[in-house]
């Protein structure tokens, strides 16, 4: 399973699947939309990743090209890979630069860590890892 690159999302691993859910729902709690907030877990989660970067056409596949040249963002997207693997939840939020800071407040909350935001030029590391990283390729630590 592959992430396209997921821009305007802020993405965050919970290793507990009940803290997932429960951070999921208090994002909506604090009046974020349903379609905002997005748990990437379970039998599904290969296609709940697929909603995350879904721009299509020769413009956003330009533009996507453009951002895997220049950004560091692959190793991050394979860690989260890995971290579904070693099933750990994703919560992915898709929030306004304005009100990020009281999402990260609530991922944090409930025990998330690597979290990250992807911008359409930059990505930005809010979180790092914590505790034992899944196994990943020496060329695709940062």
């Amino acid at each position: 399973m592959l992430i396209g690159y997921p821009t305007g999302w802020t993405l965050a691993v919970v290793d507990d699947p009940e803290a997932a859910g429960a951070a999921a729902a208090a994002l909506e709690a604090i009046g974020l939309p349903p379609e905002a907030v997005l748990l990437v877990d379970g039998p599904d989660a290969g296609e709940r990743l697929r909603r995350l970067g879904t721009s299509t056409g020769p413009l956003a596949r330009l533009r996507r090209s453009v951002q895997f040249m220049t950004m560091d963002q692959l190793p991050d997207l394979f860690v989260y890979e890995a971290a579904l693997a070693e099933r750990r939840p994703i919560v992915a939020v898709k929030v306004p630069s304005a009100r990020r800071a009281e999402a990260v407040a609530v991922l944090r909350a409930h025990g998330a860590h690597f979290i990250n935001s992807f911008g359409a030029w930059m990505t930005a590391e809010i979180e790092p890892w914590h505790g034992t990283m899944p196994p990943i390729p020496q060329h695709m630590q940062r």
